[in-house]
């Protein structure tokens, strides 16, 4: 059973990273590069900045089930990220963002068969944080593109992040956090990097600030965050506190970018606020 301090130390962490990884515009689209190109190098630094780390978290458990672990985790966020970005390209931000945030639902329906964990609440606030998300991005407002063709590659992204968090965790078991972190970088980051091209001779000086704070902050210190996180509170708790990810994208895209920021946001966070205060307040039983 995992302890209040436990608790309350993975979701600061959760909170931590899933709110730097909302930042992911603020860095990332000044420097106009596709992601094709800013993908794979966000995965390398990852790799190459966990190295340092891994050295310190003792031996290893290596074994055929770890190493299996490792390759799916990689190839898993690999399909991740492609199908997200994909999504985003072929329909609008809210459908691609709506759809690949199943996966908190996905995770609370399976985390009791895979973990053998039952959160209190976890399925109700899940669904809650997925309605207070429709809430805010209104997709309803604009559907531009190939809506079905998006909403599948959500979809499927969901699936892969699904994926993810289960692997993650217990692979972050069996060989630490800044390993699991760095290698499972280095073989997305291998699969992704063909699809860039000729793309790295695009970047210019102008650029480097930007993709070495989004490298370092929502990418090499948010991972670890969340992986260590996954330890303490688990795969459905942690999935949905993540919603707070979006809710700062919003915030960033008003703020930083002018955009539109109505007051079907405050509704949408509200929710969003409540299902983490279900998953996260203890039980009646704990």
């Amino acid at each position: 059973m995992t302890s209040r301090s436990d608790r309350w130390l993975g979701t600061a962490l959760i909170l931590a990273a899933a709110s730097s990884w909302g930042t992911w515009s603020y860095w990332l689209r000044p420097t106009e590069l596709p992601s094709e190109v800013t993908t794979p190098l966000v995965f390398l630094v990852i790799a190459l900045g966990s190295w340092p780390l891994a050295r310190r978290e003792g031996t290893p458990k290596w074994s055929k089930r770890a190493v299996a672990l490792l390759v799916a985790f990689g190839i898993s966020d690999a399909i991740n990220v492609a199908t997200f970005f994909g999504a985003m390209q072929v329909t609008t931000v809210a459908v691609a963002v709506l759809t690949h945030y199943a996966a908190p639902v996905l995770i609370a329906l399976l985390a009791p068969t895979i973990d053998g964990v039952t959160v209190p609440r976890a399925k109700p606030a899940a669904l809650l944080a997925l309605g207070g998300l429709t809430v805010v991005l209104e997709p309803w407002r604009e559907l531009e593109g190939n809506v079905v063709l998006g909403a599948v590659l959500g979809f499927v992204s969901a699936c892969a992040y699904a994926c993810n968090v289960f692997l993650a965790r217990r692979l972050t078991e069996s060989i630490g956090s800044s390993r699991t972190l760095g290698l499972h970088a280095l073989l997305a980051a291998v699969l992704l990097l063909p699809f860039a091209g000729s793309g790295f001779s695009a970047i210019e000086v102008r650029d480097l600030p930007y993709l070495a704070i989004g490298c370092l902050v929502p990418g090499f210190l948010a991972g670890l965050a969340f992986l260590r996180a996954l330890t303490l509170i688990g795969s459905a708790r942690a999935s949905i506190l993540a919603f707070v990810e979006p809710l700062v994208a919003c915030l960033v895209g008003w703020l930083a970018f002018g955009e539109s920021l109505g007051w079907t946001v405050l509704v949408g966070a509200a929710l969003v606020i409540a299902a983490g205060v279900m998953v996260v307040a203890p039980s009646a039983d704990a």
